[in-house]
C-alpha cells in the first residue's frame, strides 16, 4: 500500500484530523523561524502524541535578505527535523540551492518571470540533496493571467527536473481544515501540470519517503560523513 504525505501543513488539530481522514501516513508541520522557540516544540510534540499520523517539524524562512537567511539556516541546522526556505527573488533561490544544509526550497518560481531555477541551480539542487516543493496554494489561490502563469513556470520547473534529475514534492500548504485535499485530489490537480499520474504520486509518497529517509540519518549523524547505526 502507497503511503501518502503532506509535507507542507499548519500546527493546526483540525488539518491533522482530515489528514487521517483522507488515510494519510503522515505530515510535516512548519513554523515561522522568527517565532520557533522551545514551547513551540512542545506544542509540537503534544500535537504528535495526540495522532496516529508520523508527523515532523521544521521551520520556515521566509527571508528577502540572503545574509539573514544564511545565519537562520545556521542557527536552526540540526536542531528542528527540516528547514524550508521560501523563494522570494532570485539572490534568495540562488543562497538557498547552493546550502546543504537546506532540505526544501518552496515554490522557487513565485514573484518570478519563469521557474526561478536555472541550469545553474538546478545542478546545484541536485548536488545538495534538495527537494524544491510545488506548492499547491499557488495554484489554487489564483485565477486567470496569474493561475496560467504560475502553471506555465511549474511547467518550467519541471522540465529542468527531468533534465537535472532533481526531486521535487507537492504539498497543500494548509493553514486551514479546508485546505486538505485528498490524495486522489492531488493526483487530479496535478493534470493541471505537465506531470502524469505515476510522477505526481511520487511527488507525495516516495519523494517525501526520500526526505524521511534523510531526516533519520541526520539524526543518527554524530559529524557529516559519521553515523551512529543501531543494531
Amino acid at each position: 500500500m502507497t503511503a501518502f504525505y503532506d509535507f507542507d501543513i499548519a500546527p493546526n488539530e483540525e488539518i491533522i484530523n482530515t489528514l487521517e481522514d483522507f488515510n494519510y501516513n503522515g505530515a510535516c508541520i512548519f513554523y515561522d523561524s522568527d517565532e520557533y522557540n522551545e514551547k513551540i516544540k512542545s506544542s509540537f510534540l503534544e500535537l504528535n502524541d495526540s495522532t496516529n499520523l508520523n508527523l515532523y517539524h521544521g521551520i520556515r524562512i521566509n527571508e528577502t535578505n540572503p545574509q539573514i537567511l544564511s545565519k537562520k539556516i545556521q542557527k536552526y541546522y540540526q536542531k528542528v527535523d527540516l528547514i524550508m526556505v521560501n523563494g522570494t527573488n532570485t539572490k534568495i533561490n540562488r543562497v538557498a540551492c547552493e546550502s546543504p544544509k537546506i532540505d526544501i526550497l518552496n515554490h522557487p518560481y513565485l514573484n518570478q518571470n519563469n521557474s526561478g531555477i536555472n541550469h545553474v541551480l538546478a545542478k546545484l539542487i541536485n548536488e545538495n540533496n534538495i527537494t524544491v516543493s510545488i506548492d499547491l496554494n499557488s495554484i489554487l489561490h489564483h485565477r486567470g493571467y496569474y493561475k496560467s502563469k504560475i502553471l506555465s513556470q511549474i511547467n518550467q520547473l519541471l522540465m529542468l527536473k527531468r533534465k537535472y534529475n532533481f526531486k521535487t514534492i507537492i504539498t497543500t500548504g494548509s493553514t486551514t481544515f479546508y485546505d486538505v485535499r485528498s490524495p486522489e485530489e492531488i493526483l487530479l490537480l496535478s493534470k493541471l501540470m505537465d506531470m502524469n499520474e505515476e510522477e505526481a504520486k511520487k511527488n507525495i509518497s516516495d519523494n517525501v519517503t526520500d526526505i524521511i529517509e534523510n531526516i533519520t540519518i541526520r539524526k543518527q549523524s554524530i559529524v557529516d560523513g559519521v553515523r551512529i547505526i543501531k543494531n
